[in-house]
């Protein structure tokens, strides 16, 4: 389990193929989709980084999408994660496009605050599902309370559905991966260590602290130091066994000031970011500016969206464009830009192996 995550690096390695295709000029499809069934939400964590777009209730079209999905199935996509703007699971059809998902042939997975995780949604689609992350603030009620913004009586509920996700998961002897999310913050850097421990009795197979990074056009920005927060690690990997991973992202926390050393994002053509009104994006750093949109899956297929020359366009644009103007620290196409850009300039000796 532990390899294959990899969560403060890419798997483009295991896709040789595409990254042939790609590097002699293919339009490729993209191997992943980030997408928004709803931009609807049932907290207002204080560190959300699309706070801007204002949680309105839109709902992705349940056909539309799976029929989406169908074509590029064809087309070489390889995976769908629902996270994006809101809880995946206000979508009322949500388990049913997670089931299709996998169905059409695409490994499916879910990002989500837990509180919506009935043991019925658990018995339903988890079997569909490579990976299911919780995303959990803390584990005091009162820290849980105060950065995420739920209702009162929240954290008990998730910790419960989280306990029913692990029974299914063993009842129906699946594979699917169970993790937990925290991003630390000072608030709550103190209870990490209760935290893990308790998840560990729990039975989820991971648990992943993360560092706060600022979306350049949200509304919330928090000032931490993580150089102070660096020797939780230690403490933390003692709970660290074969059943269960902790992944303390150090090295996200001191990229924060690194300087990129590519001067493009050469990874934009392997993932896609798709909102609850269909609209296709670079990435979600860019969700909302419209001059960076491909399109809308209500005016056009994915595939029309992909080939068209108005995403063409964009593509071009963005060889042009200095990325610290607009991209935040630790972008998710990081390590892949610098492993793209590698093989874009390999340099004079790379035949000495």
């Amino acid at each position: 389990m532990a390899d294959n995550i990899r969560i403060d690096t890419h798997k483009l390695l295991y896709h040789p193929e595409t990254v042939a295709r790609w590097l002699s000029g293919e339009n490729i499809y993209p191997i992943e989709l980030e997408l928004g069934l709803t931009n609807a939400c049932n907290h207002r964590c204080i560190f959300c980084s699309v706070d801007y777009m204002g949680y309105k209730a839109n709902f992705l079209d349940t056909d539309l999408l799976v029929n989406n999905l169908r074509e590029l199935a064809v087309k070489g996509t390889k995976s769908v994660v629902y996270a994006g703007e809101g809880e995946p699971l206000l979508h009322k059809d949500a388990p049913y496009i997670i089931n299709a998902t996998k169905e059409c042939g695409i490994d499916a997975a879910m990002s989500t605050n837990g509180v919506l995780l009935t043991p019925e949604v658990s018995k339903d689609c988890l079997k569909s599902l490579t990976w299911m992350r919780f995303s959990v603030a803390g584990i005091r009620e009162s820290t849980y309370e105060k950065i995420q913004r739920g209702k009162s009586g929240d954290l008990p509920k998730v910790l419960l559905h989280m306990e029913e996700a692990v029974r299914v998961k063993k009842d129906q002897n699946l594979k699917t991966t169970l993790g937990v999310q925290l991003l630390l913050l000072p608030d709550n850097k103190d209870e990490i260590i209760e935290m893990g421990k308790r998840l560990k009795e729990i039975g989820v197979d991971y648990f992943t602290i993360k560092p706060y990074t600022h979306h350049p056009q949200s509304h919330n920005l928090l000032e931490v130091d993580y150089h102070e927060m660096l020797a939780l690690e230690k403490e933390i990997q003692d709970l660290e066994s074969e059943e269960f991973k902790i992944y303390f992202r150090t090295h996200a926390m001191k990229n924060l000031q690194n300087t990129r050393p590519y001067r493009q994002c050469w990874a934009l053509p392997f993932m896609v970011y798709v909102d609850a009104k269909g609209n296709l994006w670079p990435c979600i750093r860019f969700m909302g500016k419209e001059e960076f949109k491909y399109g809308n899956l209500y005016e056009e297929s994915f595939c029309q969206i992909w080939e068209g020359e108005h995403r063409k366009e964009i593509v071009e644009c963005f060889t042009k464009m200095k990325l610290g103007d607009a991209c935040g620290a630790n972008c998710r196409l990081d390590e892949m830009n610098k492993y793209l850009d590698n093989l874009k300039n390999p340099g004079d000796h790379v035949n000495f192996i």
